[in-house]
């Protein structure tokens, strides 16, 4: 029960720092579909990149563009933002990073 606690109070922590960096980048417009003002963290998506263009084949395994999910109370409207651009992924996991 330990650890399921410990990843629980992380994922908590981690919910908190990406409302934070939003906040600290002014994103606070209405919902585009409802106007609504209320939004949750729903988790996380991790969208595949294609390249080249797509009807050349699916590549598995290839690069991709972790994000969190918003999701706005009202009309349920997904809004993502991408995790490398707020600085929250480790640099060997950035596009176009190596590491360094």
């Amino acid at each position: 029960m330990g650890n399921i606690m410990k990843i629980k109070n992380e994922e908590k922590e981690f919910r908190e720092k990406v409302v934070e960096i939003l906040k600290e980048k002014n994103v606070n417009l209405p919902c585009p579909r409802c106007s609504g003002r209320n939004w949750s963290i729903e988790g996380f998506f991790n969208q595949p990149l294609q390249q080249p263009i797509f009807w050349q084949g699916l590549a598995i395994g290839g690069p991709s563009i972790p994000s969190v999910v918003v999701i706005c109370k009202n009309c349920g409207y997904i809004s993502q933002h991408a995790l490398g651009a707020l600085d929250l992924l480790p640099k060997q996991h950035k596009i176009g990073g190596n590491g360094d």
